[in-house]
């Protein structure tokens, strides 16, 4: 039995991939960095180890060392830190164990969210106005590039996950008050359009062969996320939108990306036109509800690290989920808590599910949820996780 090793296995989201490689036919095995995380307790794992925040300079050499004393098949991560370990190491990876992921090149390309904008501008696919401010050192450099730009813009960080970094600002002059700490903190920026609120947020799942062409496709609608300003799904349903996937594919295309990719998009309420805002390189935290659509992506890239054909699978739309701990968050935070579509009281129902739980898989929603609470306890955390700076 071939051994899959879940890399940031603590997540929600590694207890649904856990099932599915389990369903599958692999052996499971999760590394996370603390107990009190869903991964590790979850039903679905076969082994479960202790190792490193992939967050952390050691987490590379940690890796590489355990990798050398545990053998596995393939490694699938979870986190954007995680897989950006695998790209960066792959040629040493590729000594021990299964690695589906870009080399670092083509891993930039798409993941670094400025040379993302740049191929969209270069082949003319649909993304947010925006300025490079890449080696812009002095105020007069930041000015000459920003002349004419169309404000509000969101400046955000060229590397960075979850909103970390991203500040709305008005004008020039707010730009100028805000970017030396932003740069200070997270490296290089660009400045983008604001698209404004009315649009839809979708995010759209692509699984290419070994060739490049797209195999399977899946869209989620994002109708409910937390920070309410701007962060990660926690009700969302799969949709139909083959047109939107297929520009998708050809990113990748374009980029040389071959495997598994995940996109954010957000709907300009103007023009109706979804724009592409970044590259996710790994399975995101809301995946459960494509899965129970029938994509299960999890198995995907593990058959085709080992070299096996894809199997057949059928998309069905209009399956839901909600992630119950930050539905409830939002619930808090929300001035539409009471007016919502779909109904935030809507609890049970046909092709309804949840991604902190997983029927049967208690001891994981119990110790998950414990340390999540552990962590909204913790004043940095709540700040890195804050959104969208306004």
């Amino acid at each position: 039995m071939k051994k899959v090793l879940i890399l940031d296995g603590g997540a929600a989201h590694a207890m649904a991939i856990a099932e599915c490689l389990k369903e599958s036919g692999y052996y499971v095995a999760v590394i996370c960095d603390n107990k009190n995380e869903y991964g590790y307790h979850t039903k679905f794992a076969d082994e479960r180890y202790l190792g490193v925040d992939s967050h952390k300079s050691e987490y590379a050499k940690f890796m590489l060392q355990f990798l050398k004393e545990h053998k596995f098949d393939v490694l699938i991560p979870t986190s954007d830190t995680s897989a950006e370990f695998m790209s960066f190491h792959k040629e040493e990876l590729e000594r021990l164990t299964g690695v589906l992921m870009p080399s670092r090149t083509i891993f930039e390309r798409g993941y670094d969210k400025n040379n993302l904008m740049t191929i969209c501008r270069e082949q003319g696919f649909p993304h947010p106005f925006t300025v490079d401010l890449k080696g812009k050192e002095s105020n007069e450099d930041i000015e000459c590039a920003l002349k004419g730009f169309p404000y509000p813009g969101l400046l955000k960080p060229n590397l960075t996950s979850g909103g970390r970094g991203m500040t709305l600002v008005h004008s020039l002059k707010e730009l100028m008050e805000v970017y030396p700490a932003i740069h200070d903190q997270y490296g290089e920026c660009h400045l983008q359009q604001f698209i404004k609120k009315g649009g839809r947020q979708i995010k759209v799942q692509i699984m290419t062969d070994e060739k490049g062409n797209m195999a399977y496709s899946s869209v989620i609608w994002k109708q409910r996320y937390y920070p309410v300003n701007g962060g990660s799904s926690c009700c969302n349903v799969t949709i139909d939108n083959p047109q939107i996937a297929e520009i998708c594919a050809r990113v990748l295309k374009s980029i040389g990306w071959i495997g598994f990719a995940d996109f954010d998009l957000i709907e300009d309420p103007l023009t109706k036109q979804f724009l592409i805002m970044e590259i996710n390189p790994r399975i995101p935290a809301c995946v459960r509800s494509v899965f129970k659509s029938g994509m299960d992506y999890a198995t995907m890239i593990a058959d085709m690290t080992l070299g096996k054909p894809l199997r057949k699978y059928k998309y069905e739309s209009g399956k839901r989920l909600r992630h119950l701990g930050f539905e409830v968050l939002w619930f808090l935070k929300s001035p539409s808590r009471f007016k919502s579509n779909p109904s935030w009281f809507k609890f049970f129902g046909k092709g309804l599910y949840y991604q902190d739980w997983i029927r049967g898989d208690f001891s994981a929603f119990f110790w998950g949820t414990w340390g999540n609470f552990k962590k909204q306890m913790d004043p940095e955390f709540r700040k890195s996780k804050s959104g969208v700076k306004r």
